[in-house]
């Protein structure tokens, strides 16, 4: 293997970085800010699910039997809060010392001969 001199290796870096500078840079126009916001509005996916709970209450909240038109044969759960589980086609969750507020839990839908699908499922725990 031939080891390139210091020079060499400086001038091949500087030949993939491009032109240095501003003179390869074109302006397309002025900036102008604006105050309008740009944030699109958060839609829920098709998949979602919305319930509200009390703390201290247990929840317990039967699940679809099918998704995006296919039957579910049980449901795991991704992600969810403290004390939070599914089983079958069933989730339960003690919402005991939780704060109030949206909760986000993410559910995989096991459906037969078909990938899996996520449910997305937002609790309103209100005070």
């Amino acid at each position: 293997m031939m080891l390139l001199p210091r020079t060499a290796l400086v001038l091949l870096a500087l030949g993939m970085l491009g032109p240095v500078g501003q003179k390869g840079v074109t302006a397309v126009g002025p900036f102008e800010p604006t105050t309008a916001p740009r944030v699109a509005p958060e839609a829920p996916p098709a998949d979602t699910l919305r319930a509200a709970a009390e703390p201290g209450t247990p929840l317990l909240l039967p699940l679809p039997p099918t998704l995006a038109g296919r039957t579910v044969v049980r449901y795991t759960l991704l992600r969810g809060p403290a004390l939070s589980g599914a089983a079958g086609r069933s989730f339960t969750w003690i919402p005991k010392d939780a704060a109030p507020g949206m909760h986000k839990v993410l559910l995989r839908a096991h459906r037969p001969n078909a990938p899996g699908d996520t449910l997305v499922l937002r609790i309103d725990l209100q005070s």
